[in-house]
């Protein structure tokens, strides 16, 4: 798919070396203004009002949740809120045994078809990563096994260089072109392409860290359909990238555009098949948007039996093997993990690409809070919001391996921008466009179960003391199949599922684990989350330090000691214009 502009401004490109063998080239295009950055920046004082109102409002729920509860002591009110915030996964339970069992009849009778050959671009986004992880993932995804389809890879370095170039045995072209970056900043990109072996890669290094979410739109703006407002630059990149480079990696192929966007991360480690698999599920669905695999902790050495490890390895497959599975065979997976996801080349991207990247104008600090601190769970927002009929996909045979925090401190930044993207997108799900009635309740449940985190744990002990002065048997009933249906399935599933066979006795711990802390971990984190409504910082993860800018600086107007065309301005000035081609080969 190439949707290049054919009423894109005119780019000339002539070889003005003097040596013989040079192919130095001087490529020259309008010179456009500096991006003005829309951004509604908001002031200490909205943060805090508005964080203030926040806060008042939970605490407000959780206090007149607990004095109903004490004084109405023989109401059902605590039957029915444990009913409640338990349906969920009650609901997922039953919903993934069913979809198993109507899968497995439905590929008894009719088996799926064979998917003709698929052209997919690898995206691998890296910042701390080292060069020989970056390498490793291009190893590791060219020997995935994707045969008989094809791919190019694209790495997209953000902020700090890495020698990729000598790792490649044959350079195609290497130049440099202006970009706006979602920050609304100027620079340069500095694209080479060529051969490392025999895989075709595209590598974009961008001159400051703009963050992942930068990443993703660029390599969507390029190589999946654009959206219609797709900075200038970034258009005649991308017919230089389709006219220029593209044939040439191709060569010799019947290459007419791709058909898949497959995103992953260079700390990831992508089990063979994974590829192939997601593709064609994608393919198979005339409706999917998108196809996720499961995502695993990986066993690092050392960690193998660690607390951490134990506690994370069972919340990660608990939550997919019952929740995303569930959204998976009802068509609606409502976050797609960025290191094992399949994105397909359609129409309705460019609108979900222009929704995730538009600038906030607006005051409300819930909407930038989704939208420059969330990434994964936001963008599938996006997607699913172009059309109710569009379908997100769950592959639990696609598997990956991801590391995780190892600390506190590590779990509970991760945990804090993870915890926030969750709660806040679910006001989105629950209220947005173009949702369908499953999502929006299990959206509402979401957001009630995490509100009430504080009032939770009063409203378990009141439970605990009812049993001990006698229950009727109803409800006991009652609480019992609506709690433990989704943990007797999890259980089914370690059993079925060889991958998870082989992690039985660690998963069995980490459940242990889970039911002892998990009260006070959610309290933790909802805390955590309450009282950082409005900072959009990174933070960290379990293995990378802390890569982001608080927002009041991120998102805040150039300074005029570093004015936004700084980057562009350091082009000569004969060639302010497309690119500077360095060298080729």
């Amino acid at each position: 798919m190439d949707n290049t502009n054919s009423k894109d401004p005119e780019v000339t490109c002539s070889n003005q070396s003097t040596q013989p063998g040079d192919n130095m080239e001087a490529c020259l295009c309008p010179n456009y203004p500096d991006p003005v950055n829309p951004v509604r920046v908001l002031t200490a004082k909205d943060i805090r009002n508005q964080r203030i109102v926040f806060l008042g409002v939970v605490a407000l729920l959780n206090i007149s949740m607990a004095i109903a509860a004490v004084l109405g002591q023989k109401s059902k009110l605590t039957l029915i809120v444990i009913l409640l915030v338990k349906s969920k996964d009650f609901l997922s339970a039953v919903v993934s045994i069913l979809g198993i069992l109507m899968q497995r009849i439905r590929t008894f009778y009719r088996p799926p078809l064979p998917v003709p050959p698929l052209w997919i671009l690898s995206l691998i986004p890296a910042y701390s990563e080292s060069e020989e992880q970056i390498v490793q993932t291009i190893y590791s995804l060219r020997d995935n096994g994707v045969e008989p389809h094809r791919q190019v890879m694209v790495v997209i370095l953000d902020g700090k260089p890495r020698d990729v170039r000598g790792r490649m045995t044959r350079v195609v072209r290497e130049f440099e072109w202006p970009y706006a970056s979602l920050k609304w900043k100027r620079g340069l990109l500095r694209v080479t392409s060529g051969f490392i072996t025999d895989v075709p890669v595209i590598v974009i290094e961008k001159p400051e860290n703009a963050g992942k979410k930068d990443s993703l739109i660029l390599c969507h703006d390029l190589f999946n359909y654009p959206r219609h407002n797709v900075p200038p630059y970034t258009q005649l990149l991308r017919r230089e990238l389709w006219e220029s480079v593209l044939p040439v990696l191709t060569e010799g192929t019947s290459f007419r555009g791709f058909d898949m966007v497959f995103c992953t991360d260079a700390d990831s480690a992508v089990r063979r098949g994974a590829i192939t698999q997601l593709a064609e599920a994608v393919a198979r669905d005339e409706s999917a948007i998108a196809a996720c695999g499961l995502v695993l902790v990986g066993l690092e050495k050392g960690y193998e039996w660690s607390f951490w490890y134990l506690y994370q390895q069972f919340q990660y497959t608990f939550g997919q093997h019952v929740r995303r599975r569930a959204e998976g065979f009802v068509g609606k997976v409502t976050c797609l993990p960025g290191c094992i996801t399949m994105i397909a080349v359609r129409e309705e991207m460019a609108g979900a690409m222009r929704k995730y990247a538009e600038p906030v104008t607006g005051n409300m600090m819930l909407s930038h809070q989704v939208q420059y601190l969330g990434t994964d769970r936001r963008l599938t927002y996006s997607m699913l919001s172009q059309g109710m009929h569009l379908r997100t996909l769950f592959v639990p045979g696609a598997v990956s391996e991801t590391l995780a925090p190892q600390t506190m401190r590590h779990y509970l930044s991760q945990r804090r921008r993870w915890g926030s993207n969750a709660y806040f997108n679910n006001f989105f799900y629950l209220a947005g466009e173009n949702m369908i009635l499953a999502t929006r309740i299990a959206a509402g449940i979401e957001v009630v179960r995490m509100s009430l985190v504080y009032y939770r744990v009063l409203n378990t002990a009141l439970f605990i003391r009812g049993l001990a002065k006698g229950a009727h048997i109803l409800e006991l009933i009652g609480v019992l199949v609506v709690g433990q249906t989704p943990s007797l399935w999890f259980m089914c599933s370690v059993v079925l599922d060889p991958e998870l066979r082989k992690r039985a006795h660690k998963l069995v711990v980490g459940f242990l684990i889970n039911k002892c802390i998990s009260p006070f971990m959610s309290i933790a984190v909802f805390t955590k989350v309450a009282i950082n409504l409005g900072n959009q910082a990174w933070g960290m993860s379990g293995v990378t330090p802390p890569s982001a800018t608080p927002a009041l600086q991120s998102l805040a107007h150039d300074s005029p000691s570093e004015p936004a065309g700084d980057g562009f301005a350091k082009l000569p000035k004969v060639e302010q214009g497309c690119a500077r081609v360095l060298s080729g080969s």
